[in-house]
């Protein structure tokens, strides 16, 4: 190995893991916001988009110079490259969080019906998006070849969550107007939560495509 390349690696990996543990973290503060309408949650969120969002250009740059530099070649390539997507993958998470977090509003009607079940699993959403993030990342630090199944697996609880907010939304007999852009803004949130998982199946898909090679994963969702 080229002299100071596993040193680069090295620092590559932990900041990408540093990068996992603060967009998980904009998920769950998020999420609180979004259904506890916590102006710390709300800033808090805010304050770890902007952390991530520094920590992806470092990466970024980082792995530009490693390349130029170090001319990585066979499972180092696969590494960087991999940890290039998911880079995109974590930033675009904490991008999301941030839109979660802007939807926050408490409903016009506290006593409607609906409002527990779109806003339980908003949650449940949210605290599994986090939890996505997490075993991602604990996936990547194991070099788990089958963390694409598990996550997965996990996507389509997300998705399940997601369709019961829709289902209950278009359910709903809306005629008052401030009702009407309540719900809108929920049907939005579930929509940012849903890709928070899509995002996270993408870090083990480059995982598995890091450790199993040589073919590429698909396409980022």
């Amino acid at each position: 190995m080229r002299e100071g390349l596993q040193e680069d690696l090295d620092e590559l990996c932990s900041g990408i893991q540093e990068e996992g543990h603060i967009a998980a973290q904009a998920v769950s503060e998020a999420t609180r916001a979004l259904v506890d309408w916590s102006v710390d949650a709300f800033e808090a969120t805010v304050a770890a988009e902007d952390l991530l969002r520094h920590h992806y250009q470092l990466t970024e740059q980082r792995v530009e110079s490693i390349l130029a530099r170090q001319a990585p070649v066979a499972s180092d390539l696969r590494l960087v490259l991999a940890l290039l997507h998911i880079n995109r993958s974590l930033e675009r998470a904490a991008h999301n969080a941030a839109r979660v977090a802007h939807l926050a509003t408490p409903p016009p009607r506290r006593a409607l019906v609906e409002e527990a079940v779109i806003t339980d699993a908003l949650r449940a959403m949210g605290e599994r998006g986090a939890e996505m993030i997490r075993t991602a990342m604990d996936a990547l630090e194991r070099r788990d070849a089958n963390a694409t199944r598990l996550l997965a697996t996990l996507d389509e609880l997300v998705d399940r969550e997601n369709a019961k907010i829709a289902d209950t939304i278009l359910a709903i007999d809306i005629t008052d107007p401030e009702l009407r852009q309540w719900s809108s803004r929920m049907l939005f949130a579930g929509r940012w939560l849903e890709r928070i998982g899509d995002h996270a199946v993408n870090v083990a898909e480059r995982t598995t495509y890091m450790v199993a090679g040589p073919q590429p994963p698909t396409a980022e969702r």
